[in-house]
């Protein structure tokens, strides 16, 4: 299964909201983005859509990426993608890839 594919972020959406628990003001950060793959049986797909950043993730810049993506159940169960890695692509090529932090705890810590 390929997990990569070329990811164009054009700018984000920011919804802010309120913690039910804590009632902390947060947000969350959707990227406007368009997703280019492609695939034997499908050929060339361009996708555009929103994606929702990891907070790892919020101070990435518009731009080009490779992303890699892998499998994760969400609050209500429900299996999705996300994004698990973020490589510059094109002219940010030099900047070094950017991993996802798979911990809640150290989400929580950077918040």
């Amino acid at each position: 299964m390929d997990t990569k594919h070329l990811l164009r972020i054009v700018g984000y959406k920011i919804i802010p909201y309120r913690n039910k628990k804590t009632g902390a003001p947060e947000e969350i950060r959707l990227a406007q983005t368009i997703v280019t793959s492609e695939s034997v049986e499908k050929g060339q797909q361009v996708l555009v859509g929103e994606l929702m950043m990891p907070k790892s993730l919020w101070d990435t810049p518009a731009g080009e990426y490779l992303a890699e993506f892998e499998l994760a159940v969400d609050q209500t169960l429900r299996i999705g993608a996300r994004i698990s890695k973020l490589h510059p692509y094109g002219q940010g090529a030099s900047v070094a890839s950017k991993p996802v932090s798979n911990s809640k705890e150290q989400d929580k810590k950077a918040a």
